[in-house]
């Protein structure tokens, strides 16, 4: 698009902004960024700015906007969150010292994923995620190399999926939730990824480019290969690697020294939990907007660090599979809970220590300010004393924690002795450096000092010399220092005085004594900023040079925080360690579902729970809508993730055995932007469970088959019932909730199928949930009441009961007359006829039929079938 001729400054604002086309550009003038035409149009109606323009009504007129420069983070934070990218231009030459138009730099790319803000990150893990497909040739499993990047804490790990549609990757993305995702611009995945809720940003494919990518790696690691990380030559995780750390590096324009480990994700490691069963469960996230605390996270969180909060979400995500680290954390967990006092004393030191892991990062990346690095050193001393008052725990898993948590003493004095007390927010507002560091410094600041007491004398004595007693000595940053005289007495004015500037109410002169002070006012000011920014900068690196310390204190830290919440909530909700076994097996007396019982008003109701794999390993649960079916299947399967996260469980008693994998089948949902109604993701769900489970999952199945023609649901249900019970290989424990009371006949064919309900009581018509799980089958669906209970008007709810009443009846008759037929036979899913056909062909010896004997045993079926 052709532009009027511009003035140097927009020319210049425009070469610049040609590097960030895809960025809002924060130009720097004076006190202000500025925004400038499209990015001012986009940005201001997001940040509720008032859309104003250079130059209004000429020719070169110019549509801008802007915010203050010491509050430009919350501005960024508002555009980063509208999934924007922000490009930072600074003044990068002293302005005195200009030749012309001061020259300005893009010093850094915020986009987000790759922030460190803490306006933006908050306390929560800020991932970048890298996708690059595999190099033809290579086998369907390597189809896309995954890199996961938080340059916030450092964390960076790789894995593989086989596709862009890949179930793995939305899980993945539901564990992990990554705020960008950049991918080659000439892929295909921009959609997909932005139906996953991620940013998406395309990239150059030289980001990702292999040879490239694994020398960059190797440089930035300090090593000869990255075989030592478990990655050989031609793996696409290497480029998503390679692709994530350039592209944060560019972000930062800096090298992100704090990235010190590159770690290969292994799933194998961790009880298994898919996108799905993250959302049934509400493990992270309530499906209820109006009560968006109700899920497991909030209700077990008790930490008080940052660092604590992300760990803690990191085992409920990623639950442990070993039973050595499980019983590790059960032990370190239950020593606190016999030890009150001392989880009393913890508290508050875990709650003066602020987020280390993200002030490491910003002191590496030079972007802290004095007051974080203050918070630093004191961070660092509550980490001493936090491994003090710890020192009376004997668990190994403590000892190991304590001894890991190294308050770094000569880093504490290293701020001490170098930064003031209260220093400044920003390093170049001054005074953040303490007297006595530097004697240059000291002397300049003297200078200054001095100098300012005798401007206060120079006032004192023009007011005395000129009879103005309103004569004030001022300074601004484009005339220095002046006089100001009121209007009314300029006539008071003597000779000496030169007139620098005309006021309305106002003028303003100069002296030649009152210049030669204001260049030594200046000179010194300057000279002092310098080397306080050098002596900042210095201890920067220092600090810097120690972060791989600060960052493995941290992370102890964290894991001390987030077994004391596992022992707090343990106390305060009346948890029991559970005891692990070695075979699949769900044991509990007085259970209870850990977010239900939080939020109701009245007592929560416990249950039992007894299921053996190889005895009663598949368990039907019908019973009437509002029962409690659902709340018991989530329980359940909340209690065996809660368990292998490390944590007690709500119960009386609990014997567990360690699963593998939990998925679940729960409730409906459509996914329509993919083109599926809600039977179809039902039915997806459900085959990614019958199609990966194991012998020691948990399998959680609510309603199967509702979402069709109630004979389709009913064959359904009967058949994915037959199938679990048949393929050992595929069937762990399975908790069945149904309203097909048809599939509890199976219980009398299948030794492994186990009948229970959700009791109720009838009085005078009603029906009273007693939320109690009982053996056996119920013997009705208490649907019409249910609806009652509703506010169904009554003219319906008494016809229902007459159109109930009368397939009842024809019910009954058809029972009797299949029972006149075969008297001796147990009643089937299937009539006399079908059944029959059904016997025959089990019994059919098709390996000694003729082909002609077949097709005549085949006629005589059908023949049969056909009656």
């Amino acid at each position: 698009m052709s532009r009027p001729k511009l003035t140097p400054m927009l020319e210049q604002y425009f070469e610049i902004k040609r590097q960030v086309p895809d960025a809002i550009l924060f130009y720097r003038l004076g006190d202000f960024y500025e925004m400038f035409f499209e990015d001012a149009e986009v940005a201001a109606p997001l940040l509720d700015l008032v859309l104003t323009a250079r130059h209004k009504g000429q020719e070169n007129e110019a549509p801008m906007c802007g915010v203050p420069y010491h509050s430009a983070d919350g501005y960024v934070a508002k555009l980063i969150k509208h999934g924007m990218r922000v490009a930072i231009c600074e003044q990068v030459e002293d302005p005195a010292a200009a030749k012309g138009l001061v020259r300005r730099e893009i010093v850094r790319i915020v986009t987000p994923g790759t922030a460190t803000e803490s306006s933006i990150v908050e306390r929560e893990s800020c991932y970048l995620l890298a996708l690059v497909p595999s190099p033809a040739g290579l086998p369907a499993p390597h189809g896309i190399g995954a890199a996961y990047l938080d340059v916030s804490t450092g964390d960076f790990f790789v894995t593989t999926y086989g596709g862009i549609d890949d179930a793995r990757l939305a899980d993945d993305v539901a564990r992990f939730a990554p705020r960008e995702a950049i991918f080659p611009r000439d892929g295909n995945g921009v959609a997909r990824i932005e139906q996953l809720g991620v940013a998406a940003t395309p990239v150059e494919p030289s980001m990702f480019e292999a040879r490239g990518a694994q020398e960059y790696l190797t440089k930035h690691f300090g090593t000869q290969s990255l075989r030592g990380f478990g990655l050989e030559d031609d793996d696409a995780r290497i480029d998503a690697a390679g692709g994530a750390l350039r592209y944060a590096t560019a972000s930062h324009k800096r090298t992100l020294n704090h990235v010190q480990t590159l770690r290969v994700d292994n799933d194998a490691d961790f009880l298994q939990l898919d996108a799905a069963t993250l959302g049934n469960l509400e493990v992270i996230e309530s499906r209820d907007t109006a009560r968006p605390k109700a899920t497991l996270w909030s209700v077990v969180n008790a930490t008080r660090s940052a660092m604590g909060a992300r760990t803690l979400r990191r085992w409920l995500i990623r639950p442990l599979k070993s039973a050595e680290g499980i019983f590790a954390r059960h032990d370190a967990v239950e020593e606190l809970t016999r030890t009150r006092t001392l989880l009393e004393q913890m508290t508050p030191r875990l709650s003066s220590i602020a987020d280390l892991e993200r002030l490491a990062s910003r002191i590496t990346l030079r972007s802290a300010s004095p007051r974080e690095v203050l918070t630093l050193g004191e961070s660092l001393r509550s980490v001493g004393a936090l491994a003090e008052t710890m020192r009376s725990l004997q668990g190994p898993l403590w000892r190991q924690l304590r001894e890991a948590l190294n308050p770094l003493n000569d880093t504490i004095d290293l701020i001490d002795r170098t930064l003031n007390d209260a220093p400044p927010p920003n390093i170049r507002d001054g005074n953040a450096i303490r007297i006595g560091i530097d004697g240059e410094l000291d002397g300049l600041r003297a200078i200054a000092h001095d100098s300012k007491s005798i401007l206060l004398q120079i006032e004192a004595r023009e007011r005395e010399r000129t009879g103005i007693t309103s004569l004030k000595i001022r300074f601004n940053s484009v005339f220095g220092y002046y006089i100001e005289v009121s209007k009314s007495n300029l006539g008071k004015v003597p000779n000496d005085y030169i007139r620098k500037q005309t006021l309305v109410g106002a003028e303003r002169y100069i002296t030649p004594d009152l210049k030669v002070l204001e260049e030594k006012i200046v000179g010194a000011e300057e000279k002092a900023n310098a080397i306080e920014l050098r002596l900042y900068d210095q201890l920067l690196g220092a600090i810097a040079r120690v972060s791989p310390a600060i960052l493995a204190t941290a992370r102890a830290c964290g894991d001390v925080d987030a077994l004391a919440s596992f022992a707090t909530i343990a106390v305060r909700n009346r948890y029991v360690r559970a005891t692990l076994s070695n075979d699949a097996e769900i044991c509990v007396e007085d259970g209870r579902h850990p977010v239900i019982e939080q939020l109701q008003s009245e007592r929560f109701i416990p249950n039992a729970t007894e299921i053996r794999r190889d005895q009663n390993g598949i368990q039907v649960i019908t019973g009437p809508n509002m029962g409690g079916k659902s709340t018991y299947l989530r329980q359940v399967a909340l209690m065996v993730l809660l368990n292998q996260a490390g944590s007690f469980v709500p119960a009386g008693k609990a014997t567990l055995g360690i699963f593998d994998r939990i998925f679940t089948r729960v409730g409906a949902s459509d996914q329509l932007a993919r083109g599926e109604s809600t039977f179809m993701v039902e039915m997806h769900e459900t085959a990614n469970i019958l199609n990966n489970a194991t012998d020691r999952s948990l399998i959680i199945l609510d309603e199967v088959g509702r979402g069709t023609a109630t004979f389709d649901g009913l064959s359904l249900a009967w058949a994915i019932i037959e199938f679990l019970h048949d393929n050992a290989e595929r069937s762990g424990i399975t908790l069945f909730a149904t309203h097909y009371h048809e599939v509890t006949d199976l219980a009398k064919t299948r030794p492994r199928v186990a009948n229970y309900n959700v009791a109720v009581k009838e009085w005078n018509d009603q029906i009273i949930f007693l939320r109690k799980v009982v053996p056996g089958a119920a013997d009705k669906s208490y649907g019409i009441q249910v609806a009652k209970l509703a506010g169904i008007p009554r003219s319906i709810i008494d016809r229902a009961r007459e159109i109930l009443n009368t397939l009842e009846r024809k019910e009954r008759a058809m029972v009797e007359e299949t029972k006149s037929r075969t008297p001796t036979k147990q009643m089937s899913l299937f009539d006399s006829r079908e059944q029959d056909v059904l016997d025959a062909l089990r019994s059919l010896d098709v390996d000694g039929l003729t082909p002609i004997a077949a097709l005549n045993e085949l006629a005589r079926l059908r023949e049969k079938l056909n009656g």
